[in-house]
């Protein structure tokens, strides 16, 4: 699963606007190959809707780090359950904290 490793280093990098389009392309690569199709569609969901919301503002440092803290540990459990190998239904609980987490931004 290499899209995993890319997405592990971009979100390493910081949810910044310009390394949100790198992990969304990631996040395609992963539906493309169809290897974990449900947390690679959630988390591009996720990501998505944080890059329409910035697109086109100055988003101020204080507003990226209110984000990393509220989503990065959530983002970063998938990715470990990606790198384990866990199936679908053992990530639900990782997902639905990711989800829960951007809603209530």
């Amino acid at each position: 699963m290499d899209w995993v490793s890319d997405l592990k280093q971009w979100l390493g990098e910081g949810l910044y606007p310009h390394n949100l389009r790198r992990i969304m392309e990631c996040c395609d690569r992963g539906l493309k190959e169809n290897e974990q199709a449900l947390a690679a569609f959630v988390v591009r969901s996720v990501v998505g809707e944080l890059l329409r919301e910035w697109d086109g503002q100055a988003v101020t440092v204080a507003e990226t780090r209110r984000t990393e803290r509220a989503l990065k540990p959530r983002l970063e459990a998938v990715v470990a359950g990606l790198e384990r190998g866990e199936p679908a239904a053992a990530l639900g609980a990782s997902l639905d904290a990711l989800v829960r987490a951007f809603v209530t931004l």
